[in-house]
Protein backbone atom coordinates (compact mmCIF):
# COMPACT_ATOMS: atom_id res chain seq x y z
CA UNK A 1 0.00 0.00 0.00
CA UNK A 2 1.73 3.42 -0.77
CA UNK A 3 1.89 6.60 1.21
CA UNK A 4 -1.76 7.70 -0.50
CA UNK A 5 -3.60 4.62 -0.41
CA UNK A 6 -3.10 4.54 3.69
CA UNK A 7 -3.82 8.00 3.44
CA UNK A 8 -6.70 7.61 1.74
CA UNK A 9 -8.22 4.45 4.13
CA UNK A 10 -7.38 6.32 7.18
CA UNK A 11 -9.56 9.45 6.22
CA UNK A 12 -12.52 7.39 4.73
CA UNK A 13 -12.68 5.16 7.91
CA UNK A 14 -12.74 8.10 10.30
CA UNK A 15 -15.82 9.19 7.79
CA UNK A 16 -17.12 6.03 8.37
CA UNK A 17 -17.02 6.44 11.84
CA UNK A 18 -17.82 9.69 12.46
CA UNK A 19 -21.12 9.79 10.53
CA UNK A 20 -22.19 5.79 10.18
CA UNK A 21 -22.12 5.12 7.08
CA UNK A 22 -22.32 1.59 6.29
CA UNK A 23 -19.20 0.00 4.71
CA UNK A 24 -21.81 -1.02 1.83
CA UNK A 25 -22.80 2.33 0.78
CA UNK A 26 -23.18 2.94 -2.76
CA UNK A 27 -24.29 5.82 -4.65
CA UNK A 28 -27.09 4.20 -5.97
CA UNK A 29 -28.59 3.57 -2.48
CA UNK A 30 -28.18 7.73 -1.41
CA UNK A 31 -29.26 8.66 -4.49
CA UNK A 32 -32.75 6.43 -3.88
CA UNK A 33 -33.31 7.25 -0.62
CA UNK A 34 -31.50 11.04 -0.08
CA UNK A 35 -30.82 9.96 3.46
CA UNK A 36 -26.77 10.01 3.29
CA UNK A 37 -25.47 13.15 3.98
CA UNK A 38 -21.81 11.66 2.85
CA UNK A 39 -21.22 8.34 0.38
CA UNK A 40 -18.29 6.71 0.80
CA UNK A 41 -16.35 5.51 -2.54
CA UNK A 42 -19.43 6.12 -4.73
CA UNK A 43 -19.59 2.89 -7.26
CA UNK A 44 -20.36 5.79 -10.47
CA UNK A 45 -21.95 4.27 -13.71
CA UNK A 46 -19.17 4.82 -16.61
CA UNK A 47 -19.79 6.51 -19.90
CA UNK A 48 -17.62 8.86 -21.63
CA UNK A 49 -16.25 10.12 -18.72
CA UNK A 50 -14.98 7.26 -16.18
CA UNK A 51 -13.74 7.57 -12.36
CA UNK A 52 -15.23 8.14 -9.10
CA UNK A 53 -14.34 11.06 -6.34
CA UNK A 54 -13.67 9.62 -2.90
CA UNK A 55 -17.08 11.13 -1.14
CA UNK A 56 -20.03 12.68 -2.60
CA UNK A 57 -21.20 15.27 -0.02
CA UNK A 58 -25.35 15.77 -0.60
CA UNK A 59 -26.03 19.28 -0.76
CA UNK A 60 -29.78 19.31 -1.14
CA UNK A 61 -30.21 19.55 -4.51
CA UNK A 62 -27.36 17.63 -5.83
CA UNK A 63 -24.10 15.35 -4.69
CA UNK A 64 -20.54 17.75 -4.31
CA UNK A 65 -17.06 15.46 -5.51
CA UNK A 66 -14.10 15.04 -2.74
CA UNK A 67 -11.07 13.83 -3.29
CA UNK A 68 -8.40 12.52 -0.71
CA UNK A 69 -4.80 13.86 -1.33
CA UNK A 70 -1.83 12.89 0.89
CA UNK A 71 -0.23 16.08 0.25
CA UNK A 72 -1.31 19.82 2.27
CA UNK A 73 -4.37 21.62 1.28
CA UNK A 74 -3.63 24.99 3.08
CA UNK A 75 -0.70 27.35 3.42
CA UNK A 76 -0.10 30.35 5.56
CA UNK A 77 -2.33 33.14 4.82
CA UNK A 78 -6.25 33.52 5.04
CA UNK A 79 -9.33 32.98 3.09
CA UNK A 80 -9.63 29.36 2.52
CA UNK A 81 -13.25 27.45 2.22
CA UNK A 82 -12.81 24.80 4.73
CA UNK A 83 -15.89 22.95 6.68
CA UNK A 84 -14.74 19.89 9.48
CA UNK A 85 -15.27 16.45 8.36
CA UNK A 86 -17.82 15.77 11.19
CA UNK A 87 -19.93 18.68 8.87
CA UNK A 88 -19.01 19.27 5.51
CA UNK A 89 -21.45 21.66 4.29
CA UNK A 90 -20.35 23.93 7.38
CA UNK A 91 -18.16 26.08 5.30
CA UNK A 92 -16.42 29.76 7.10
CA UNK A 93 -13.52 31.38 5.97
CA UNK A 94 -9.98 30.32 7.58
CA UNK A 95 -8.73 33.19 9.34
CA UNK A 96 -4.99 31.83 9.35
CA UNK A 97 -4.96 29.90 6.07
CA UNK A 98 -5.28 30.15 2.19
CA UNK A 99 -6.12 27.67 -0.12
CA UNK A 100 -3.10 26.25 -1.65
CA UNK A 101 -3.92 25.63 -5.02
CA UNK A 102 -3.19 22.16 -6.86
CA UNK A 103 -3.97 22.45 -10.57
CA UNK A 104 -4.29 18.51 -10.44
CA UNK A 105 -6.96 18.59 -8.37
CA UNK A 106 -8.80 21.39 -8.84
CA UNK A 107 -9.07 19.66 -12.34
CA UNK A 108 -9.77 16.38 -10.82
CA UNK A 109 -12.80 17.86 -9.22
CA UNK A 110 -14.00 19.61 -12.40
CA UNK A 111 -13.81 16.21 -14.08
CA UNK A 112 -16.06 14.36 -11.13
CA UNK A 113 -18.50 17.45 -11.31
CA UNK A 114 -19.06 16.71 -14.80
CA UNK A 115 -19.39 13.11 -14.32
CA UNK A 116 -22.50 14.16 -11.84
CA UNK A 117 -23.65 16.52 -14.23
CA UNK A 118 -23.60 14.04 -17.03
CA UNK A 119 -25.68 11.40 -14.77
CA UNK A 120 -28.14 14.59 -13.56
CA UNK A 121 -26.63 14.39 -10.05
CA UNK A 122 -24.65 17.01 -9.64
CA UNK A 123 -25.66 19.95 -7.63
CA UNK A 124 -25.99 23.53 -8.66
CA UNK A 125 -23.06 24.68 -6.35
CA UNK A 126 -20.22 24.05 -8.85
CA UNK A 127 -17.66 23.18 -5.72
CA UNK A 128 -15.49 20.54 -4.54
CA UNK A 129 -13.62 19.85 -1.89
CA UNK A 130 -10.27 18.04 -1.07
CA UNK A 131 -8.93 16.90 1.98
CA UNK A 132 -5.45 16.77 2.42
CA UNK A 133 -2.62 15.70 4.70
CA UNK A 134 -0.28 17.50 6.96
CA UNK A 135 0.18 20.67 9.42
CA UNK A 136 1.48 24.12 9.12
CA UNK A 137 2.65 22.86 12.71
CA UNK A 138 5.93 21.88 12.50
CA UNK A 139 5.76 20.45 15.99
CA UNK A 140 5.17 16.79 17.52
CA UNK A 141 1.90 16.64 15.54
CA UNK A 142 -1.74 18.09 14.52
CA UNK A 143 -2.96 20.61 17.13
CA UNK A 144 -6.55 22.16 17.16
CA UNK A 145 -6.63 25.74 16.93
CA UNK A 146 -9.47 27.86 18.96
CA UNK A 147 -11.41 28.46 15.34
CA UNK A 148 -10.16 25.29 13.51
CA UNK A 149 -8.03 22.36 12.89
CA UNK A 150 -5.06 22.75 11.84
CA UNK A 151 -4.04 19.07 10.59
CA UNK A 152 -4.88 19.14 6.71
CA UNK A 153 -6.83 16.02 7.38
CA UNK A 154 -9.20 16.88 9.51
CA UNK A 155 -11.07 19.24 6.74
CA UNK A 156 -12.42 19.86 3.45
CA UNK A 157 -11.41 22.60 1.79
CA UNK A 158 -14.00 23.49 -0.87
CA UNK A 159 -12.71 25.27 -4.17
CA UNK A 160 -15.38 27.39 -6.53
CA UNK A 161 -15.16 25.70 -10.45
CA UNK A 162 -16.65 27.61 -12.40
CA UNK A 163 -15.40 31.27 -10.88
CA UNK A 164 -12.31 33.68 -10.36
CA UNK A 165 -9.24 32.32 -10.13
CA UNK A 166 -10.47 28.96 -9.68
CA UNK A 167 -12.29 28.91 -12.52
CA UNK A 168 -11.29 24.91 -13.20
CA UNK A 169 -14.68 23.70 -15.22
CA UNK A 170 -13.73 25.73 -18.55
CA UNK A 171 -10.25 24.61 -18.33
CA UNK A 172 -11.19 21.10 -17.81
CA UNK A 173 -13.64 21.20 -20.86
CA UNK A 174 -11.29 22.36 -22.91
CA UNK A 175 -8.59 19.50 -22.21
CA UNK A 176 -11.41 17.29 -22.20
CA UNK A 177 -13.17 18.30 -25.75
CA UNK A 178 -9.25 18.40 -27.11
CA UNK A 179 -8.68 14.96 -25.84
CA UNK A 180 -11.51 13.05 -26.64
CA UNK A 181 -11.15 14.46 -30.53
CA UNK A 182 -7.68 13.25 -30.18
CA UNK A 183 -9.15 9.65 -28.97
CA UNK A 184 -11.79 9.65 -31.35
CA UNK A 185 -9.64 10.17 -34.50
CA UNK A 186 -7.08 7.38 -33.46
CA UNK A 187 -10.11 4.86 -32.77
CA UNK A 188 -11.20 5.73 -36.36
CA UNK A 189 -7.65 5.42 -38.21
CA UNK A 190 -7.61 9.35 -39.28
CA UNK A 191 -4.75 10.93 -38.95
CA UNK A 192 -3.43 11.90 -35.56
CA UNK A 193 -4.59 14.66 -33.87
CA UNK A 194 -1.57 14.86 -30.78
CA UNK A 195 2.30 14.40 -30.96
CA UNK A 196 4.59 13.73 -28.11
CA UNK A 197 5.69 16.90 -26.08
CA UNK A 198 7.25 16.78 -22.78
CA UNK A 199 5.30 18.48 -19.64
CA UNK A 200 5.73 18.08 -15.97
CA UNK A 201 3.64 14.59 -15.70
CA UNK A 202 6.03 12.90 -18.26
CA UNK A 203 8.43 11.91 -15.80
CA UNK A 204 6.22 9.76 -14.07
CA UNK A 205 4.20 8.49 -16.92
CA UNK A 206 5.31 4.70 -18.09
CA UNK A 207 5.56 5.65 -21.81
CA UNK A 208 8.29 8.99 -20.90
CA UNK A 209 10.68 6.46 -22.36
CA UNK A 210 9.33 5.46 -25.79
CA UNK A 211 8.25 9.39 -25.90
CA UNK A 212 11.50 10.89 -25.07
CA UNK A 213 13.50 8.77 -27.20
CA UNK A 214 11.24 9.98 -30.28
CA UNK A 215 11.52 13.56 -28.80
CA UNK A 216 15.18 13.45 -28.13
CA UNK A 217 15.68 12.16 -31.63
CA UNK A 218 13.68 15.31 -33.31
CA UNK A 219 15.15 17.67 -31.08
CA UNK A 220 11.99 18.93 -29.98
CA UNK A 221 11.43 22.13 -27.89
CA UNK A 222 9.51 20.68 -25.64
CA UNK A 223 12.87 19.61 -24.04
CA UNK A 224 13.72 23.21 -23.65
CA UNK A 225 10.52 25.39 -23.21
CA UNK A 226 8.02 24.50 -20.37
CA UNK A 227 4.37 25.27 -20.30
CA UNK A 228 2.67 27.81 -22.41
CA UNK A 229 5.96 28.53 -24.03
CA UNK A 230 5.97 25.62 -26.14
CA UNK A 231 3.04 26.20 -27.82
CA UNK A 232 3.81 30.20 -28.58
CA UNK A 233 6.98 28.67 -29.93
CA UNK A 234 5.68 26.41 -32.43
CA UNK A 235 3.03 28.74 -33.48
CA UNK A 236 6.15 31.22 -34.08
CA UNK A 237 7.57 28.23 -36.47
CA UNK A 238 10.26 27.24 -33.93
CA UNK A 239 8.93 23.51 -33.63
CA UNK A 240 12.79 22.39 -32.46
CA UNK A 241 15.78 23.45 -30.79
CA UNK A 242 18.06 23.33 -33.53
CA UNK A 243 15.50 25.68 -35.42
CA UNK A 244 16.11 27.84 -32.16
CA UNK A 245 19.55 27.73 -31.47
CA UNK A 246 20.18 29.12 -35.55
CA UNK A 247 17.42 31.41 -35.33
CA UNK A 248 18.36 35.01 -36.40
CA UNK A 249 18.40 37.74 -34.37
CA UNK A 250 15.42 39.52 -35.60
CA UNK A 251 13.46 36.37 -35.48
CA UNK A 252 14.63 35.51 -31.97
CA UNK A 253 13.89 39.43 -30.93
CA UNK A 254 10.47 39.01 -31.98
CA UNK A 255 10.04 35.44 -29.96
CA UNK A 256 11.20 36.41 -26.72
CA UNK A 257 8.92 38.91 -26.77
CA UNK A 258 6.33 36.70 -26.00
CA UNK A 259 7.41 33.99 -24.73
CA UNK A 260 6.50 34.41 -20.78
CA UNK A 261 10.29 32.65 -19.67
CA UNK A 262 12.72 34.70 -22.52
CA UNK A 263 16.05 34.71 -20.41
CA UNK A 264 19.38 33.34 -22.63
CA UNK A 265 16.71 30.83 -24.80
CA UNK A 266 19.10 30.75 -27.28
CA UNK A 267 22.02 30.19 -25.36
CA UNK A 268 20.24 27.20 -23.83
CA UNK A 269 19.63 25.54 -27.19
CA UNK A 270 22.98 26.06 -28.54
CA UNK A 271 24.56 24.48 -25.19
CA UNK A 272 21.86 21.89 -25.96
CA UNK A 273 23.08 21.17 -29.25
CA UNK A 274 26.27 20.98 -28.21
CA UNK A 275 25.88 18.69 -25.01
CA UNK A 276 26.65 21.06 -22.76
CA UNK A 277 25.37 20.64 -19.23
CA UNK A 278 26.20 24.01 -18.00
CA UNK A 279 26.86 27.58 -19.49
CA UNK A 280 28.55 30.36 -17.00
CA UNK A 281 27.25 33.51 -16.90
CA UNK A 282 29.99 35.59 -17.09
CA UNK A 283 34.14 34.97 -16.13
CA UNK A 284 33.37 35.72 -12.88
CA UNK A 285 31.80 32.47 -12.06
CA UNK A 286 32.93 30.23 -9.07
CA UNK A 287 32.62 27.41 -6.91
CA UNK A 288 32.99 27.79 -3.19
CA UNK A 289 35.32 24.80 -1.75
CA UNK A 290 36.42 24.40 1.62
CA UNK A 291 39.89 22.11 2.83
CA UNK A 292 37.08 20.13 4.80
CA UNK A 293 33.93 19.45 3.21
CA UNK A 294 30.86 17.30 4.38
CA UNK A 295 28.08 16.68 1.56
CA UNK A 296 24.65 16.22 3.28
CA UNK A 297 21.14 14.57 2.47
CA UNK A 298 18.09 13.60 4.13
CA UNK A 299 15.32 11.10 3.81
CA UNK A 300 11.63 12.14 5.14
CA UNK A 301 8.28 10.25 4.91
CA UNK A 302 5.76 12.88 3.72
CA UNK A 303 4.80 15.09 6.82
CA UNK A 304 5.90 12.83 9.31
CA UNK A 305 9.73 13.77 9.55
CA UNK A 306 13.27 13.02 8.46
CA UNK A 307 14.52 9.48 9.63
CA UNK A 308 17.84 9.36 7.77
CA UNK A 309 20.89 11.80 7.37
CA UNK A 310 23.61 11.00 5.44
CA UNK A 311 27.27 12.81 5.53
CA UNK A 312 29.89 12.35 3.30
CA UNK A 313 33.26 13.64 4.82
CA UNK A 314 36.28 14.69 2.43
CA UNK A 315 39.24 16.89 2.02
CA UNK A 316 41.70 17.48 4.37
CA UNK A 317 42.66 14.63 7.29
CA UNK A 318 41.11 16.41 10.77
CA UNK A 319 40.94 12.76 12.74
CA UNK A 320 37.13 12.15 12.12
CA UNK A 321 36.99 9.21 9.48
CA UNK A 322 36.14 10.20 6.05
CA UNK A 323 33.63 8.90 3.81
CA UNK A 324 29.85 8.39 4.09
CA UNK A 325 28.28 8.25 7.38
CA UNK A 326 24.38 7.81 7.85
CA UNK A 327 22.12 8.26 11.05
CA UNK A 328 19.08 6.90 11.16
CA UNK A 329 16.35 5.43 13.02
CA UNK A 330 13.88 2.31 11.80
CA UNK A 331 11.26 3.91 14.24
CA UNK A 332 7.59 4.73 13.34
CA UNK A 333 7.46 7.99 12.42
CA UNK A 334 7.21 10.86 14.46
CA UNK A 335 8.75 9.16 16.93
CA UNK A 336 11.57 11.02 19.39
CA UNK A 337 14.02 8.55 18.35
CA UNK A 338 14.27 10.83 14.95
CA UNK A 339 15.06 13.85 16.91
CA UNK A 340 17.99 11.86 18.83
CA UNK A 341 19.62 10.74 15.44
CA UNK A 342 19.12 14.26 14.08
CA UNK A 343 20.91 15.15 17.22
CA UNK A 344 23.73 12.68 16.41
CA UNK A 345 23.92 14.05 12.88
CA UNK A 346 24.50 17.72 13.93
CA UNK A 347 26.89 16.53 16.27
CA UNK A 348 28.78 15.23 14.12
CA UNK A 349 28.79 18.19 11.95
CA UNK A 350 29.88 20.63 14.44
CA UNK A 351 32.73 17.85 15.75
CA UNK A 352 34.10 18.07 12.28
CA UNK A 353 33.62 22.23 12.52
CA UNK A 354 35.60 21.91 15.60
CA UNK A 355 38.15 20.03 14.41
CA UNK A 356 38.82 21.85 11.11
CA UNK A 357 39.08 25.40 13.11
CA UNK A 358 41.82 23.59 15.27
CA UNK A 359 43.41 22.88 12.82
CA UNK A 360 43.52 26.17 11.15
CA UNK A 361 41.21 24.58 7.98
CA UNK A 362 38.28 26.19 6.37
CA UNK A 363 34.70 24.28 6.70
CA UNK A 364 31.76 24.00 4.54
CA UNK A 365 28.81 21.72 4.60
CA UNK A 366 27.27 21.53 0.72
CA UNK A 367 23.78 19.96 0.14
CA UNK A 368 21.49 20.39 -3.25
CA UNK A 369 18.27 22.22 -2.42
CA UNK A 370 18.11 23.26 1.10
CA UNK A 371 14.39 23.79 1.84
CA UNK A 372 13.87 20.32 2.88
CA UNK A 373 17.28 19.66 4.95
CA UNK A 374 16.89 23.12 6.82
CA UNK A 375 13.08 22.83 7.13
CA UNK A 376 13.21 19.31 8.88
CA UNK A 377 16.77 20.08 10.99
CA UNK A 378 14.83 23.56 12.55
CA UNK A 379 11.54 21.71 12.98
CA UNK A 380 13.27 18.58 14.99
CA UNK A 381 15.20 20.87 16.63
CA UNK A 382 12.22 22.67 17.92
CA UNK A 383 9.84 19.67 18.11
CA UNK A 384 12.36 17.77 20.39
CA UNK A 385 13.67 20.86 22.19
CA UNK A 386 14.89 20.09 25.33
CA UNK A 387 15.87 15.87 24.92
CA UNK A 388 19.29 15.31 25.59
CA UNK A 389 21.43 15.29 22.28
CA UNK A 390 19.17 17.65 20.39
CA UNK A 391 20.98 20.96 19.37
CA UNK A 392 19.16 24.10 20.44
CA UNK A 393 16.95 25.79 17.62
CA UNK A 394 18.85 28.84 17.64
CA UNK A 395 22.46 26.84 17.35
CA UNK A 396 20.71 25.50 14.16
CA UNK A 397 19.32 28.60 12.83
CA UNK A 398 22.56 30.27 13.38
CA UNK A 399 25.09 27.57 11.58
CA UNK A 400 21.98 27.36 8.70
CA UNK A 401 22.50 31.31 8.22
CA UNK A 402 26.31 30.90 8.25
CA UNK A 403 28.53 31.02 5.56
CA UNK A 404 29.63 27.52 6.04
CA UNK A 405 26.32 25.95 4.67
CA UNK A 406 26.07 25.73 0.81
CA UNK A 407 23.25 24.99 -1.46
CA UNK A 408 24.78 23.60 -4.50
CA UNK A 409 21.66 24.39 -6.04
CA UNK A 410 21.40 27.43 -5.33
CA UNK A 411 24.74 28.26 -6.59
CA UNK A 412 24.44 26.47 -9.68
CA UNK A 413 21.04 28.67 -10.24
CA UNK A 414 22.85 31.91 -9.68
CA UNK A 415 25.64 31.26 -11.91
CA UNK A 416 24.75 29.08 -14.65
CA UNK A 417 22.67 28.90 -17.93
CA UNK A 418 21.27 25.09 -18.01
CA UNK A 419 20.08 23.70 -21.01
CA UNK A 420 18.37 20.82 -19.09
CA UNK A 421 16.84 19.95 -15.74
CA UNK A 422 18.05 21.32 -12.55
CA UNK A 423 17.14 18.33 -11.14
CA UNK A 424 19.98 16.45 -9.03
CA UNK A 425 19.12 13.09 -10.70
CA UNK A 426 19.37 14.48 -14.27
CA UNK A 427 22.11 16.92 -13.39
CA UNK A 428 24.37 14.17 -12.47
CA UNK A 429 23.59 11.86 -14.90
CA UNK A 430 24.77 14.60 -17.90
CA UNK A 431 27.91 14.47 -15.81
CA UNK A 432 28.10 10.69 -16.18
CA UNK A 433 27.38 9.79 -11.84
CA UNK A 434 24.84 6.83 -12.23
CA UNK A 435 22.89 5.60 -9.04
CA UNK A 436 23.33 1.95 -8.30
CA UNK A 437 19.93 1.60 -7.95
CA UNK A 438 17.69 1.25 -11.34
CA UNK A 439 14.88 3.00 -9.67
CA UNK A 440 16.31 5.57 -7.82
CA UNK A 441 13.75 8.52 -6.93
CA UNK A 442 12.05 10.72 -3.98
CA UNK A 443 8.70 8.79 -4.47
CA UNK A 444 10.52 5.13 -4.75
CA UNK A 445 11.99 6.07 -1.61
CA UNK A 446 8.53 6.03 0.24
CA UNK A 447 7.82 2.67 -1.14
CA UNK A 448 11.00 1.58 0.31
CA UNK A 449 10.76 2.99 3.99
CA UNK A 450 7.14 1.53 4.21
CA UNK A 451 8.44 -2.09 3.40
CA UNK A 452 11.48 -1.59 5.89
CA UNK A 453 9.55 -0.92 8.99
CA UNK A 454 6.91 -3.50 7.94
CA UNK A 455 4.19 -0.78 7.48
CA UNK A 456 2.37 -3.13 5.50
CA UNK A 457 2.00 -6.33 7.22
CA UNK A 458 0.32 -5.05 10.51
CA UNK A 459 3.49 -5.24 12.37
CA UNK A 460 4.07 -3.73 16.04
CA UNK A 461 4.75 -0.04 16.01
CA UNK A 462 7.92 -0.38 18.31
CA UNK A 463 11.23 -0.42 16.76
CA UNK A 464 11.66 -3.39 14.41
CA UNK A 465 14.97 -4.83 13.21
CA UNK A 466 14.66 -2.84 10.09
CA UNK A 467 18.93 -2.40 9.15
CA UNK A 468 19.13 -5.94 7.94
CA UNK A 469 15.82 -5.32 5.79
CA UNK A 470 16.93 -5.74 1.92
CA UNK A 471 14.98 -2.32 1.67
CA UNK A 472 16.42 -0.21 4.47
CA UNK A 473 20.03 -1.42 2.54
CA UNK A 474 18.22 -0.13 -0.31
CA UNK A 475 17.59 3.49 0.99
CA UNK A 476 21.18 3.63 2.78
CA UNK A 477 22.47 2.74 -0.91
CA UNK A 478 20.41 5.23 -2.05
CA UNK A 479 20.90 8.47 0.28
CA UNK A 480 24.94 7.69 0.21
CA UNK A 481 24.49 7.96 -3.61
CA UNK A 482 22.18 11.57 -3.36
CA UNK A 483 25.45 13.23 -1.33
CA UNK A 484 27.67 11.32 -3.59
CA UNK A 485 25.79 12.86 -6.32
CA UNK A 486 26.35 16.30 -4.82
CA UNK A 487 30.09 16.24 -4.51
CA UNK A 488 30.14 14.17 -7.72
CA UNK A 489 29.09 17.39 -9.00
CA UNK A 490 31.13 20.11 -7.08
CA UNK A 491 34.67 18.37 -7.94
CA UNK A 492 33.21 17.98 -11.75
CA UNK A 493 32.28 21.46 -11.46
CA UNK A 494 36.10 22.50 -10.13
CA UNK A 495 38.17 20.91 -11.84
CA UNK A 496 36.07 21.97 -15.79
CA UNK A 497 34.96 25.48 -14.53
CA UNK A 498 37.44 27.94 -16.74
CA UNK A 499 36.55 25.56 -20.36
CA UNK A 500 32.81 25.77 -19.61
CA UNK A 501 31.69 28.38 -22.21
CA UNK A 502 29.94 31.77 -20.61
CA UNK A 503 27.01 33.29 -21.97
CA UNK A 504 28.96 35.74 -24.70
CA UNK A 505 30.69 32.67 -25.77
CA UNK A 506 27.67 30.88 -27.38
CA UNK A 507 25.92 34.28 -28.11
CA UNK A 508 28.78 35.21 -30.20
CA UNK A 509 28.95 31.63 -32.22
CA UNK A 510 27.76 30.40 -35.11
CA UNK A 511 26.11 26.56 -35.24
CA UNK A 512 29.62 25.18 -36.96
CA UNK A 513 31.19 26.24 -33.84
CA UNK A 514 28.82 24.24 -31.15
CA UNK A 515 30.74 20.97 -31.15
CA UNK A 516 34.25 22.70 -30.38
CA UNK A 517 32.35 23.84 -27.13
CA UNK A 518 31.82 20.52 -25.59
CA UNK A 519 34.69 20.48 -22.57
CA UNK A 520 36.80 17.58 -22.31
CA UNK A 521 36.27 14.56 -20.32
Amino acid sequence: MDELAEHRDMVLEKIRAGHAVPAAASADDSWRTRQEQIVVSPSMPAGVRAGAPDLLVWAGDGYLPVIIRAHRTRDAGKGARFAPLADPLSVRPDPHHSARRHRSDRLALAHHYRQLTDLGRASTRAIGGVIGRGSRNDGAGPTQAADGPEDDAAVIVWHPLDAGGSAALPDYDRRFDDRLAVARAAAAGRPPLAFPSRIGECRRCQWWTRCSAELRAAGDISLLLAGDDVQVARAAGVGSIRTLADLPPVDLLELTRVLAQPAHVQVRARAWQAGIPLVRVDDRTSIRRADVEIDVDAESYGEDGAYLWGALLSGAEVGVTPGYRSFVTWDRLPSPAQGAVFGAFFDHLMQVRAAAAARGLSFAVFCFGKAAEERWMLGLARRYAGTAGVAAERAVATFCASAQWIDLLLEIRRQFVLPGSLRLKELAGEIGFAWRDPEPGGENSLAWYRAAIGADDGGSTEQRPAPDNPMAQRLLRYNEDDVQATFALRRWLSARLTRLPTVADLEGLSGAAFAATRPAG
